[in-house]
């Protein structure tokens, strides 16, 4: 037994050393596997994060051609509501060229009539003094039977002859107070045509998108229209000192009625013709021109077209010195 126990004894580091070689063995075989395993799983796990990054990328590329289509839609909206936009701007544009086509038609047809009006005066002017010298032919011509008496029955009727001036002053106050009446009503429709292109203006003023030239064309209108109403005005004023004057003319020729006319020719500067205008309008005697005021002068000068000549001329003091060798200081 004891041999066994000594054999046993001296075979245990063998025996150890055998074990421990198949463990060294065993655990290198075991771990070449696991190495294998760990290669193999790293290359999967390689191909997977190249598949994710694939799929990430794909996924990328997919969103920004998603978003480009959707820029693209948001972009096609916006151009067709510019072009909506566009649209109804033309079409606004379009209705307000039509209705300045029809305000420049309703002003041609106004200045058509108003044309045609001061023609028809203008005719009417120029007949006048075919109606003067009708009207005072009865007066100093005599009936046939009195050739002798002539100058006789001439002298006699040169008192009354102040009438037919008379009459034919109060019709030229008449016609003069009708286009006074036709240039306020045609005051009364610029001043609305005015008010009408002021709101206009201050509306374009105020639109966005702003109209350039839109608000240009409305501002050119405006002015013109100002323009025109200012005119208009003027010849208002214009009307109404010449009517004054005239009334004044005709209540101091019938406050002269019974009295003989004055030569006015014997002022320097009156002849034939601007002395048969001043006896249409009642202007008979030296008295009359003496007293004008600065307001009769120049209606006066206005109307008989002979502008400045009776300043420069100095016709007032000819008359005032005629006058007061003929008929005494004026009073």
């Amino acid at each position: 037994m004891s041999s066994a126990f000594w054999l046993l004894l001296y075979l245990a580091p063998l025996l150890g050393l055998t074990a421990a070689l198949f463990a060294w063995f065993g655990w290198h075989w075991r771990g070449s596997d696991l190495l294998k395993r760990i290669h193999e799983l790293e290359a999967e796990d390689g191909k997977e994060r190249e598949s994710r990054e694939k799929a990430e990328h794909e996924r990328d590329s997919l969103k920004s051609e998603l978003q480009a289509a959707i820029d693209a839609a948001r972009r096609h909206e916006d151009d067709a509501a510019k072009a909506r936009e566009s649209l109804q701007a033309l079409e606004s544009e379009n209705n307000r060229l039509l209705r300045d086509l029809d305000l420049l038609r309703a002003e041609r047809d106004q200045n058509t009539a108003a044309l045609q009006t001061a023609r028809a005066e203008l005719e009417q002017l120029r007949a006048a003094p075919k109606i003067v010298a009708a009207h005072e032919t009865p007066a100093v011509a005599p009936p046939p039977d009195a050739e002798k008496p002539k100058r006789k029955r001439t002298a006699t009727a040169k008192a009354p002859k102040s009438a037919p001036a008379n009459t034919t002053l109060g019709e030229k106050i008449s016609a003069f107070e009708a286009r006074l009446a036709e240039h306020q009503s045609a005051v009364a429709a610029l001043t609305q045509e005015d008010e009408d292109w002021r709101r206009r203006v201050g509306k374009l003023e105020g639109k966005t998108p702003a109209d350039p030239a839109a608000l240009a064309l409305a501002r050119r209108s405006l002015a013109d229209s100002e323009k025109r109403l200012q005119n208009a005005t003027n010849e208002i004023g214009r009307l109404q000192s010449q009517i004054l004057v005239l009334h004044r003319a005709e209540e101091k020729a019938a406050a002269i009625a019974g009295i003989a006319d004055d030569d006015l020719t014997r002022i320097k500067g009156i002849k034939k013709i601007i002395n048969e205008q001043l006896h249409a309008h009642g202007i008979r005697t030296w008295r009359q021109i003496a007293e004008w005021d600065a307001e009769e002068l120049r209606v006066f000068s206005e109307m008989l077209a002979f502008k400045n000549r009776a300043s420069r001329e100095k016709w007032q003091e000819q008359a005032r010195v005629l006058h007061e060798a003929a008929h005494g200081p004026l009073t």
